[in-house]
């Protein structure tokens, strides 16, 4: 995996360039689908023996980087990759913070592939970690927590399944901050030192990323399946939703009472992470363009250590210009 750290890395740069100019402009389709094609290109132009873990829209039946798509043509497949081509399509279609592309890769068949569905999801420190039973209620976990440090901060998604948790929290004076899109980026902030944890419901692709980046940075995951109808009980949609959740649970072999930690989602001590900025983070910052130059700010993760990384790359019109100049 190593070999191709280069290239992991120089997809999620050139998948936010690609992006670059339908920042701001309303279309989060389209936005998506310049860093979904950049992706597809470098990773099939260079034969990589991977196969596609983790990726876009299972329940949409995504045309390129779908679940258990490969790239080599001859070659035995040897790394799982998780890839969710811009994380936080909505803020940056509206030029908002709070998108990036990201990238994680590991052994083959050591990535969980897990149903599209909801899953809560802890991410914080390893000395945190350590007396944490996620078994119990998160607001028994939150008062344990704080026995160990006081003056705790939290990221977490501003969604209405959130405010009763984001109550409890102040009232037990944690600093919250709240993100509208992206847990794993917030998750890239607690590495970065901007919270000491990252609570709440969201994607479980997501998940296994996030997983990998604990994995990759020496930090801690636990988390656990989260039924539909748990967050939208009285959407049209709910029951074919349920349907299709427990056929994939039954495929899987899992459950919703799993309780899972990051080695469970990829049991690969030697995972490796890849991200990009495109609008930014508290911490990473966005895209730029300088002296007729892109430049892209990114971070790596692997070996419990992280990177963090300003390149810069010519600007043109032809992304594809671009893809033919860095894809070796």
């Amino acid at each position: 995996m190593e070999t191709n750290s280069l290239l992991f890395l120089r997809a999620v740069q050139l998948a936010v360039i690609a992006s670059y100019k339908l920042v701001g402009k309303n279309d989060k389709n389209m936005l998506d689908q310049k860093a979904v094609d950049i992706i597809n290109k470098l990773l099939t132009s260079n034969d990589v023996k991977a196969k596609i873990a983790i990726g876009e829209g299972e329940l949409d039946a995504a045309p390129m980087l779908y679940q258990g798509q490969t790239f080599s043509h001859q070659q035995a497949i040897t790394i799982d990759i998780a890839v969710d081509p811009i994380e936080g399509t909505i803020p940056a279609s509206k030029n908002e913070p709070g998108s990036i592309s990201c990238i994680a890769v590991a052994k083959n068949n050591t990535m969980l592939q897990i149903p599209e569905m909801y899953m809560e999801k802890l991410f914080l420190s390893q000395d945190l970690a350590v007396i944490v039973d996620f078994n119990q209620p998160i607001e028994a976990i939150l008062l344990t927590l704080l026995k160990i440090k006081q003056n705790l901060s939290c990221i977490i998604l501003n969604k209405p399944r959130h405010q009763k948790i984001i109550k409890t929290m102040r009232q037990l004076g944690i600093k919250v901050e709240l993100i509208n899109e992206g847990d794993v980026l917030g998750a890239i902030d607690v590495v970065l030192k901007k919270a000491d944890f990252l609570y709440g419901i969201g994607g479980a692709p997501e998940g296994v990323l996030m997983s990998a980046l604990a994995i990759a940075t020496n930090y801690k995951m636990f988390a656990r399946l989260i039924r539909y109808e748990q967050i939208w009980p009285n959407e049209k949609e709910t029951a074919l939703r349920m349907k299709i959740e427990q056929q994939g649970l039954e495929q899987k072999k899992i459950s919703y009472n799993t309780i899972f930690s990051e080695q469970d989602l990829v049991a690969d001590k030697q995972a490796m992470f890849f991200a990009a900025s495109l609008t930014g983070g508290t911490v990473l910052k966005p895209l730029q363009i300088i002296e007729k130059e892109y430049v892209v700010h990114s971070f790596i993760g692997y070996n419990n250590i992280y990177h963090q990384i300003i390149s810069k790359y010519p600007i043109t019109d032809n992304v594809e210009e671009l893809l033919k100049q860095y894809s070796k």
